[in-house]
């Protein structure tokens, strides 16, 4: 038998792993349920009858950094792109971390961010968010001055809990720590933020592209990177695009580790039709955002607890009697093997499944016990989920 060694930080990795079971409504995976508009499927099929397939991409997907450096109003060097802000994400902790290096990541938070630690050999530095699921600056501020990560990573609003933490306490952070910033705000688009920085001079018709955003920020500090995704508002998951823009100081040393054509020309195209675009999904994430707070509220209605939310989902679990309900539930119909909190969550999970619902299980989780996280679909979807989860009840 061959035998062989692989890096202990990867000997020590498990799997990312999410479920890809054949569903009629999927809500697992944060995607956007809605179809693209019009206007954009239309800028893409004008482009593809005389594509290029046969040439490479753009070398640093110039093109598309052009776009969004100039609709934001800053320097083209201080934007990039990625396979997604994953990618980013990834490569950031490349460039930053290191053997002997602490990469600060929240918790619970997307489970990816402690992976890409590792993989660049570096200690994930867990730090806690409230029960309610909030950043705590001054908490985060107190840890970084203890100790010294190289990088930190906020995730803005939080996934997968949901929550939105105000500007204003993100701009605590970045002004009073020593380590670059990575402020991951792939579902900021839900978010409806209102706050600016005091120094944004945007012109009115702009200053909805970074309300509520660190963007607003980037004329103040030179600490910190902003990472977006195409993947969630922009309903291009299936592209894997997302851009980072920052400091060109720190914009510098993340592009010294992105591949040369590291994001397809395809990709590249189609991003750039959407975000000339944006406009367009305006009214669509309007409609997100008003569904996604009448089903929290029809949660909670049903005795759930349901964390804040300004994302494209909802993250839930059951409480009190329902719990105890639900988790008598489950043994009766699925076995003793769960107890409490896991075994009502559990339970819910199963339930849908079994109506070819498919949601996101974290009843295990060692801080989310019991709750599942559920993309917010479409109206139709929505109503069909609110009515399975009625009937698992009854």
């Amino acid at each position: 038998m061959l035998e062989y060694t692989v890096r202990q930080s990867i000997a020590d990795m498990e799997e990312y792993d999410v479920e890809t079971i054949d569903a009629s409504i999927v809500v697992n995976a944060n995607e956007n349920n809605y179809p693209t508009p019009d206007v954009v499927r239309e800028a893409v099929s004008a482009v593809v009858p005389s594509f290029p397939f046969n040439r490479y991409p753009p070398m640093k997907s110039e093109n598309l950094r052009e776009v969004i450096a100039e609709e934001l109003g800053v320097d083209m060097r201080c934007v990039h792109i990625g396979n997604g802000s994953s990618e980013l994400l990834e490569k950031v902790c490349y460039a930053f971390g290191g053997a002997g290096k602490k990469i600060a990541v929240p918790w619970p938070s997307f489970s990816m961010y402690g992976e890409y630690a590792s993989l660049a050999d570096s200690e994930p530095l867990r730090y806690n968010l409230t029960k309610e699921g909030y950043v705590d600056p001054d908490a985060v501020i107190e840890l970084c001055k203890k100790e010294q990560p190289a990088l930190l990573i906020i995730c803005n609003p939080n996934n997968p809990t949901g929550n939105y933490n105000e500007l204003a306490d993100m701009e605590k952070i970045i002004a009073n720590v020593d380590c670059p910033v990575v402020m991951d705000e792939a579902y900021m688009e839900f978010a409806d933020g209102k706050a600016v920085a005091t120094n944004d001079m945007r012109p009115l018709n702009k200053l909805w592209l970074v309300a509520g955003s660190t963007l607003s920020l980037l004329n103040k500090y030179n600490n910190f990177m902003v990472f977006r995704t195409f993947s969630k508002a922009y309903g291009l998951a299936g592209m894997r695009c997302g851009y980072g823009i920052g400091s060109h100081r720190l914009m510098k040393e993340l592009s010294k580790v992105l591949l040369p054509y590291t994001v397809n020309a395809f990709s590249l195209i189609v991003a750039e039709c959407v975000y000339r675009n944006k406009l367009a999904y305006k009214d669509q994430i309007k409609l997100i955002r008003s569904e996604r707070d009448a089903f929290a509220a029809e949660l909670k209605e049903l005795g759930f607890y349901v964390y804040d939310t300004a994302t494209n989902f909802v993250c839930f679990r059951a409480q009190g009697e329902l719990e105890s309900k639900m988790a008598m539930r489950y043994a009766e119909k699925y076995g003793k093997d769960k107890q409490g909190l896991e075994a009502a969550g559990k339970y819910l999970f199963k339930e849908l499944l079994a109506q070819s619902i498919l949601t996101r299980d974290f009843t295990g989780h060692p801080v989310l016990k019991g709750c599942l996280r559920i993309t917010v679909g479409t109206p139709e979807e929505n109503q069909i989920i609110l009515t399975a989860i009625k009937n698992a009840l009854a």
